[in-house]
């Protein structure tokens, strides 16, 4: 997790050098006036792996931010990925989900291409891959779901590279997905959603945790079920609150919106 400096940056705009530049001691770096178009970005210093992260640039003025990225050592060995794919609402495992692969990250399956299918989840919501020292990108897809993509990376056997799928989305709905790695230590690392979200009364409601909390019906103004069942259906709610108790990080929690209503939504995570 320390900073990197002295990473040589190369940035090249349809296979054509536009920049170059290096890391500071903090790990950053800038690359100013570049053209608009779809970058590719080599990152290399001695003892590591080299890594490539593409992005699009697609308007004038725009600063793009990218993601905070890991080298891996040159030390590394292959090694085998492995993880379990489950139902963003129930927590379920999720069989027959389709597993293709690409090298490095955040790749995308539409624009990008490169990937290969390599097995579907099994009867638990299990994959592997064996694979060389390296960074991948992992998509996933189902009838009826939302594709996913997952970052992951062999450097001997890494397992809990977990996701999860939602399924598609009726018109005016909105979900809201939290995802967070296993740490070291693993113990306590339990990280909780927060919304406020607008009510019927030009006023505020806060949707969290506790089961008195979860769900919001814009029926009753309030937790409480409405009588009507025609009414229960517009409401803000915890789909899924992962515990420490039930199951170490890797972890994952869902937050469903079935009618987005006029008024600011606010979100935020606890630790």
């Amino acid at each position: 997790g320390s900073p990197l400096d002295g990473v040589i940056l190369s940035d090249s705009l349809w296979g054509s050098t536009v920049g170059n530049t290096t890391s500071d001691s903090n790990g950053d770096f800038n690359q100013p006036s570049l053209p608009l178009g779809h970058h590719s970005m080599l990152y290399h210093k001695d003892g590591y792996l080299d890594l490539t992260v593409e992005e699009l640039l697609e308007t004038d003025g725009q600063t793009l931010d990218l993601d905070t990225v890991k080298l891996l050592p040159d030390s590394c060995t292959s090694g085998t990925m492995s993880g379990n794919i489950t139902n963003a609402l129930t927590g379920d495992n999720m069989s027959g989900v389709g597993m293709w692969w690409a090298n490095g990250i955040n790749k995308d399956y539409y624009i990008d291409g490169g990937f290969t299918k390599f097995d579907n989840t099994d009867s638990n919501g299990a994959w592997s891959l064996s694979k060389e020292p390296g960074f991948y990108t992992i998509n996933t897809w189902k009838s009826g779901y939302y594709d996913e993509y997952v970052n992951v990376f062999a450097c001997g056997d890494q397992p809990n590279q977990n996701t999860s799928m939602s399924d598609f989305l009726n018109e005016g709905e909105m979900r809201i997905i939290l995802r967070w790695p296993k740490t070291n230590p693993v113990t306590g690392t339990d990280l909780d959603s927060h919304l406020q979200i607008p009510d019927n009364a030009s006023s505020t409601k806060h949707i969290y945790f506790p089961t008195s909390k979860r769900t919001f019906y814009y029926a009753t103004n309030s937790n409480t079920k409405p009588s009507a069942s025609d009414q229960l259906s517009d409401n803000v709610t915890i789909d899924k609150d992962h515990k420490v108790s039930t199951g170490s990080p890797p972890g994952d929690e869902t937050m469903t919106i079935t009618k987005v209503h006029s008024g600011t939504y606010s979100y935020s995570v606890h630790n």
